[in-house]
């Protein structure tokens, strides 16, 4: 007789057997997907090791190759000029069909918290909802899944913006990603990947990190909480926390105010999130090589801690990108969003704790120095008391302006940075480079510029906005510096006054003229 166990067994070997038989695509290739227009886009997924599988666009294009010893295919498909819907077949031993897909431009967009935050959480997010009536954004949040080893595949689905859905989009890709598809008129795809309260170290592979010193001392915390962790006593600690918070919950019934929140599982420390390369291995990496027009990163104030860590931030961004750039096979565009005015108002004219300044001294000094990376100044967004300031709509006018300027050509309007300086008596000049059609005192007197001697002691300065040879600069003096060595403007964590603009509303990047060591 055979029993019951051994027919459920052949029936999942079977049944396994039969998975392993079907062409399976990766998890990005879906109903509703964005594909990259007009280039060879690769598209890959899984069969029977020796499989012949055949990929084919509706639009004409098609790519035929055999799946690998492991059971892996991958080919190049020539995709078409922006439009559709299309369908892609995939066709092997079985069939699949993903329809309702465009061709546009696919924006990877990736980060922490501010990345993460989703439309109906930004200023007066009601108008923006209402009429995200855009059928042709795409949207795919990419699943959280940190892990030690390189993950072969990523969970998450394409979905079509509207105003039922637009509003768990992440608010700064969609607002980018509006502004692109309304100036351009191409369907855009945003693939988001992101974790709110993550570091640079967790975006990177740790092959590229392992001799960074900001990389080993988080992976030391970690691997030190490791030894300590077993699953049984974390699993006990959180039915204790649990069974408090269920007391809370009863106690606080019908009262106003906040709910009490709900404790969670603590995991193994070293599949933490900000374990480094846990969010690339499982968050980055299983995206590559999808087709992507360019990467764009708001992130950094994980790294803002220390004033030594901001600093270095320079270093580990430019790595990322390379990093990220070899996985892809391509230098595509990378935009960065520089982090906005936080904390306390500025007070002094170059205050103690600056380490905002310095990481974003960082964002310019990595787009100055990797070509192909860019970053927009957002210096007057922020607010003082919230690290996640709500006017994410203006941060994606930003970006998408810049991007329209450097990857489309279309002289849109961009942050003005310095571009050179010169000593001249007891003034500095400042020239700038992106100063469209002039540069503006918003609000009357320029403010928050500093001078300093060779003394390196800051006093406020005067600055005026003159023309010479044609362009706008800016004139800074004090009649307390008689010889000036150095100039800043902008530098704390909260500029709040600083108000030097381009006419077209572009907020001039913080800057300093010396290179002097940072204040520790």
């Amino acid at each position: 007789m055979i029993s019951k166990r051994f027919v459920v067994a052949t029936v999942s070997v079977v049944t396994a057997a039969m998975a392993m038989a079907d062409v399976k695509p990766a998890g990005l290739f879906v109903d509703n997907m964005v594909i990259q227009r007009e280039t060879q886009a690769p598209v890959w997924g899984w069969a029977d090791a020796g499989e012949k599988v055949t990929v084919t666009g509706s639009w004409g294009g098609a790519a035929s190759t055999t799946a690998d010893k492991a059971g892996k295919w991958s080919v190049k498909l020539q995709t078409p000029s922006a439009g559709g819907p299309h369908t892609i077949t995939l066709k092997g031993k079985n069939t699949v069909e993903l329809k309702n897909v465009l061709s546009g431009d696919v924006w990877l967009c990736s980060g922490q918290s501010n990345m993460q935050v989703p439309v109906r959480s930004t200023a007066s997010p009601g108008e923006d909802i209402a009429g995200a009536e855009y059928p042709h954004i795409r949207h795919f949040m990419v699943a959280r899944n940190p892990v030690l080893e390189k993950a072969d595949d990523c969970g998450g689905e394409w979905t079509v913006c509207s105003p039922n859905t637009v509003k768990s989009f992440s608010a700064t890709a969609y607002f980018t990603g509006r502004e692109l598809h309304k100036n351009l008129d191409v369907p855009i795809g945003l693939l988001t990947t992101c974790w709110g309260g993550t570091g640079i170290e967790a975006w990177t592979p740790w092959a590229e990190q392992a001799d960074d010193p900001f990389a080993l001392v988080r992976k030391a915390e970690l691997d030190e909480k490791a030894k300590e962790y077993s699953p049984e006593k974390a699993q006990a600690r959180y039915e204790q926390l649990l069974a408090r918070w269920e007391k809370k919950v009863a106690a606080a019934k019908g009262k106003k105010g906040r709910a009490p929140r709900k404790p969670s599982l603590k995991g193994d420390p070293r599949l933490d999130q900000n374990y480094p390369s846990n969010l690339y291995n499982g968050m980055v990496q299983p995206l590559a090589p999808f087709a992507v027009k360019g990467a764009l990163w708001y992130q950094g104030e994980n790294n803002a801690q220390e004033m030594a860590q901001a600093e270095h931030y320079r270093i580990q961004l430019a790595r990322m990108v390379c990093c990220w750039r070899k996985a892809w096979g391509r230098d595509f565009p990378f935009y960065s969003v520089q982090l906005p005015n936080f904390k306390d108002p500025q007070v002094n004219p170059v205050e103690a704790d600056n380490v905002w300044a310095v990481i974003r001294e960082s964002f310019v000094h990595a787009a100055n120095h990797t070509p192909g990376v860019f970053t927009s100044t957002m210096i007057d967004l922020g607010e003082a008391e919230n690290i996640h300031p709500k006017n994410k709509q203006d941060v994606g006018r930003r970006m998408a302006s810049t991007i329209l300027n450097k990857t489309y050509g279309k002289g849109t309007p961009t942050t003005p940075f310095m571009k050179s300086f010169k000593v001249e008596g007891g003034k500095v000049v400042i020239a700038f480079d992106y100063t469209g059609s002039g540069l503006m005192a918003k609000g009357g007197k320029l403010k928050t510029f500093a001078i300093a001697g060779a003394d390196k002691k800051f006093v406020w300065a005067d600055a005026e906005i003159v023309t010479r040879d044609g362009a706008d600069c800016v004139v800074v003096s004090s009649a307390q510096v008689k010889e000036p060595a150095a100039v800043r403007y902008a530098w704390a964590n909260n500029p709040a006054e600083c108000n030097l603009f381009s006419n077209e509303g572009f907020p001039a990047s913080p800057l300093r003229t010396d290179d002097w060591a940072v204040e520790k």
